[in-house]
């Protein structure tokens, strides 16, 4: 797009500006033909102009500024993570406790026998549940997530920005009344009238001009940013895909692991989870400031567009 789109916008706006004059010049031929009683014909604006004025055209030059661009290859290298889901068994020893009848103490029976009898005292137990430590094997399975960390570029190319002077030249007609003659000196205040509203048109069409350039050179330019913004954001959600995914998964695990008392695994994985979240984090920082700068370039471009 950038200097060849711009270009061929500038032609075009300068052939409408200069159709516009020639309109303006039509118009005022025929209304000095309409003054003078001439009957117009279809060409003869150039002869009709040059009989009641001295024709002299000017050229005027119009100089902008317009930003120049050209691309510089900017690549933003990071690794992502690609996870699979891994079902694996961990068992662990925890302590539990069993109701086990035990002995609690010793009460007095009394056994006699013969005559005369004989007696003699044995303790018995007495027996009860106790509650009883032990250590009971636990064993659960539940997915795991496995990371394989991918290589990811983003690759863009970044406008850099100059200032490029464009100058339109056109020759503008000034009209200087002749001595006019006969019947013509009386129409004088007329044509004069005449003459004043054609200087008056072409100052107004120059103005829509300049107001024209500015305007749709400043729309290719917020276009031309656009879509790299555009391409830039996609890639943003592309990144956040990938880590969305597993910081999702990573923390499921870890949820079910402690549900389970699975102590030990919990910590290997949370340090891991603390990582993944700490490169997503400054992944995005990059790619934002990279449309931040984006942004203050577009900023400094459109204001240094200005129509002289």
């Amino acid at each position: 797009m950038t200097d060849q789109k711009i270009q061929e916008t500038v032609d075009a706006i300068k052939a409408q500006f200069e159709k516009r004059i020639e309109e303006i010049s039509k118009n005022g031929s025929d209304r000095i033909n309409e003054i003078t009683d001439d009957s117009p014909e279809p060409n003869n604006v150039e002869a009709t102009l040059n009989v009641t004025f001295d024709v002299k055209w000017k050229t005027t030059s119009i100089k902008f500024d317009i930003p120049k661009f050209t691309n510089e290859r900017q690549t933003i290298s990071f690794d992502v993570p690609t996870v699979k889901m891994v079902t694996k068994t961990f068992s662990w020893d925890e302590p539990a406790t069993r109701m086990v009848t035990k002995c609690i103490g010793k009460k007095p029976e009394f056994y006699c026998h013969g005559f005369p009898p004989k007696c003699k005292v044995e303790m018995t137990c007495i027996y009860a549940d106790v509650p009883e430590v032990y250590m009971r094997r636990r064993e659960i399975k539940t997915d795991i997530p496995e990371f394989a960390m991918k290589r990811q570029e983003i690759s863009f190319d970044k406008p850099v920005v100059s200032l490029q002077t464009i100058e339109i030249k056109l020759d503008l007609p000034q009209f200087y009344l002749r001595e006019l003659t006969g019947e013509l000196r009386d129409q004088q205040n007329e044509i004069e009238d005449v003459s004043s509203d054609m200087e008056t048109e072409i100052t107004k069409a120059q103005n829509e001009m300049d107001a024209k350039l500015l305007t749709e050179i400043s729309a290719q330019i917020t276009t031309l940013f656009s879509e790299i913004r555009t391409s830039l954001l996609s890639e943003r959600a592309n990144v956040s895909t990938y880590y969305d995914e597993a910081i999702s998964k990573m923390k499921t695990t870890i949820k079910i692991l402690k549900e389970n008392n699975a102590v030990d695994e919990v910590g290997k994985l949370e340090p891991e989870l603390s990582k993944l979240v700490s490169d997503y984090s400054q992944i995005l920082s990059e790619i934002d400031k990279s449309i931040e700068d984006l942004n203050l370039q577009q900023i400094e471009a459109i204001k240094n567009l200005k129509i002289q």
